[in-house]
C-alpha cells in the first residue's frame, strides 16, 4: 500500500514537471474550444432525448384526448348539409374548446364545416387527396392530427380531420430552451472565468511578481529572490534572473576591483618609475654640468644611465604584458606543439644563467605527447619565475627546473613536503616544475606575491634589485590563459616550490 501510494506521489510529481507552461496554454486552449463545444452537444442530446420522451407521452396523451372526442362525431347527420347553428348543436362540447381545430368532408370530398372559419362555406377538395393518409397521427411541431372516414351501413358517408394543438408542449420546448440557452451562456462565461482566473493565477501573477523583481533590481541594484518558483519557464526564468543577478553583482565586484587594481597599479608604477627616473636625471645633470668628471667617472655614469634605461624598459614591458593579459578581449593564440621538443627548446639559456651565479641546476624532462603552448609567453614565464629564483638563490645553491607528463613519476628533488599536495594538485594534468633553495615566504605574505605591485623585503635591499613586481602575477595569468593553474608552495629552510598545471594531450 505503501509503495503504491509513493509510486502515485512520484508520477503526480513527474506530471507537474512536465505541466510546463506552453503545455498548459495548449490544454487551456483545447478546453475554452472543445468544451463549449462539448456541452453544447450534452445540452443537445439532452434536450432531444427529453422531447423525445416528453414526445411519446405528449402524442399518447393526444390521442386518448382524440379518441374521446371521435366518439361524437360518428353521428351520420354530421355529414348532411344543413344550417350551421344546427351543425355546431350536434358536435361533442371539445371542439369548441381552444386548442381544437375540426373538419368535416361529404363523401364527396366537399367541406362542409370548419372549426376555423367564421362563417359556414362550401368547398370542394380534390377526392383522392382527402382519402390520402386515412387513420394516420400526423404529430407535428404545433398539433397531433388525424383523418378517419365515417361509415353507415359499410358505406363512407363522410370524413372527419380532427387536429388537437400542442401549445402546452410547444411552451415546454421553448421554456426548456430559454434554460438550455441560458445555462449554456452560465457555463460558457464560468468556463471562461476559470481560464482567465487560472491564467491570471499561472502566468500574470508569477510575470508581474518577475517583471517588479527586475524594476527593483535595475533601481536599487540589490538581489531580488523569489521563495517560490514553479516548475515550469516562468520558474526557470526566475531562476535565471537570480543568477544573472549574481553574475551581474559578481561582474560589478570584479569592475569595482579591477578599477582599484588599476588605480593602485598606476599609483604604485609611479612610485617604482620616480627614482630611476631621477637617478637618471641626476646623472645625465653631472654628465652636462660637471666639467671635472674624469674619463673613468664619465664611463660610469653612462653605464649607470644604460642600466637605470633597461631597467625602466624592462617595467614598461611587463606593465604592458600585465595590461594586455587582464584584458577580457584578448585571446592567448595557442598551438598544437611536441611537448618534449617544445620544453627543450625553452629550457635553453638558463644554465649559463646559473654558472655565473654559482648556483646549481638540476633539470628534469619527462613527458611525451603534444600540449596547447604559446612559445613566446611561455619563455615570458620561465624567464619572469627563473629570474626571481637566481635572485633569491645564494651561492653554491640549487634551482630544480622540469617538467612532467600526466602520467609521470614526481622529480626525486622535489620537496617531500609537498607531495602529498602536489599530487592532489595535479589532478591527472601534466606538471611544469621549478624549485629553488633559499629564504622562504612566510605564510602571510605566500597569497599577496602573486599580487601585482608585490615586491619582498629583499628586492627592496638595494636599488639594482628593485622591480615593477609584475613579475609572478604576469606567470600567473600566462598559466591561466593556458588552461592552467599556477600554485606556490614555501618551507622553511628549505626554500619555494612554483607548479603550473596544464592540459596534456
Amino acid at each position: 500500500m505503501d509503495r503504491n501510494r509513493l509510486g502515485h506521489r512520484l508520477s503526480l510529481y513527474r506530471w507537474e514537471r512536465l505541466m510546463k507552461v506552453r503545455t498548459w496554454l495548449i490544454i487551456t486552449y483545447l478546453v475554452v474550444m472543445l468544451l463549449p463545444l462539448a456541452a453544447a452537444y450534452g445540452f443537445f442530446v439532452l434536450i432531444q432525448e427529453w422531447d423525445r420522451s416528453k414526445r411519446i407521452a405528449d402524442t399518447f396523451e393526444l390521442t386518448q384526448q382524440i379518441q374521446g372526442i371521435e366518439d361524437g362525431l360518428q353521428d351520420p347527420e354530421l355529414y348532411e348539409m344543413q344550417p350551421l347553428s344546427k351543425l355546431e348543436s350536434k358536435l361533442p362540447n371539445r371542439v369548441s374548446e381552444a386548442g381544437v381545430s375540426l373538419e368535416l368532408y361529404r363523401s364527396d370530398a366537399v367541406r362542409i364545416y370548419s372549426s376555423e372559419a367564421t362563417k359556414q362555406s362550401i368547398q370542394q377538395i380534390n377526392r383522392s387527396q382527402l382519402m390520402e393518409n386515412l387513420y394516420q397521427y400526423d404529430l407535428s411541431y404545433h398539433s397531433l392530427t388525424v383523418k378517419k372516414p365515417v361509415f353507415e351501413n359499410e358505406q363512407i358517408i363522410g370524413v372527419y380531420e380532427l387536429s388537437l394543438d400542442r401549445s402546452e408542449w410547444v411552451s415546454g420546448v421553448e421554456s426548456r430552451r430559454t434554460w438550455i440557452v441560458t445555462a449554456f451562456i452560465a457555463f460558457f462565461i464560468t468556463v471562461y472565468g476559470v481560464m482567465i482566473w487560472l491564467l491570471q493565477r499561472k502566468l500574470n501573477r508569477p510575470l508581474n511578481e518577475l517583471m517588479l523583481g527586475m524594476s527593483a533590481f535595475a533601481s536599487k541594484q540589490k538581489i531580488v529572490s523569489f521563495p517560490t518558483k514553479r516548475k515550469d519557464e516562468i520558474g526557470q526564468l526566475m531562476h535565471h534572473f537570480e543568477k544573472m543577478q549574481t553574475q551581474i553583482e559578481s561582474a560589478q565586484a570584479e569592475t569595482k576591483r579591477e578599477q582599484e587594481e588599476k588605480q593602485l597599479m598606476m599609483a604604485s608604477f609611479s612610485h617604482d618609475i620616480k627614482t630611476p627616473l631621477t637617478s637618471l636625471q641626476a646623472y645625465a645633470e653631472a654628465l652636462e654640468n660637471e666639467e671635472s668628471l674624469t674619463p673613468r667617472e664619465r664611463k660610469d655614469y653612462m653605464q649607470i644611465i644604460k642600466r637605470k634605461s633597461v631597467h625602466l624598459k624592462g617595467m614598461i614591458e611587463d606593465l604592458t604584458t600585465y595590461a594586455k593579459l587582464q584584458s577580457n578581449q584578448y585571446e592567448m593564440p595557442l598551438t598544437k606543439v611536441d611537448a618534449e621538443e617544445f620544453f627543450e627548446m625553452v629550457f635553453e639559456g638558463y644554465d649559463e644563467l646559473a654558472r655565473r651565479q654559482h648556483v646549481t641546476l638540476i633539470k628534469e624532462m619527462n613527458i611525451t605527447g603534444f600540449c596547447y603552448m604559446n612559445a613566446q609567453h611561455m619563455i615570458r614565464y620561465l624567464d619572469n619565475l627563473m629570474s626571481n629564483a637566481l635572485r633569491y638563490t645564494q651561492a653554491d645553491g640549487r634551482i630544480g627546473l622540469g617538467v612532467i607528463g600526466k602520467d609521470a613519476l614526481l622529480p626525486e628533488w622535489i620537496f617531500q613536503e609537498a607531495h602529498s599536495e602536489l599530487e592532489a594538485f595535479r589532478d591527472g594534468s601534466a606538471l611544469l616544475l621549478i624549485q629553488n633553495d633559499g629564504p622562504p615566504i612566510s605564510q602571510a605574505h605566500i597569497d599577496s606575491v602573486l599580487t601585482p605591485f608585490y615586491q619582498g623585503e629583499q628586492a627592496r635591499t638595494s636599488d639594482e634589485s628593485k622591480h615593477a613586481g609584475l613579475g609572478l602575477s604576469i606567470a600567473k595569468q600566462i598559466a591561466e590563459k593556458h588552461d592552467g593553474e599556477m600554485k606556490l608552495w614555501s618551507f622553511e629552510q628549505r626554500g619555494t616550490l612554483i607548479v603550473m598545471r596544464f592540459p596534456q594531450i
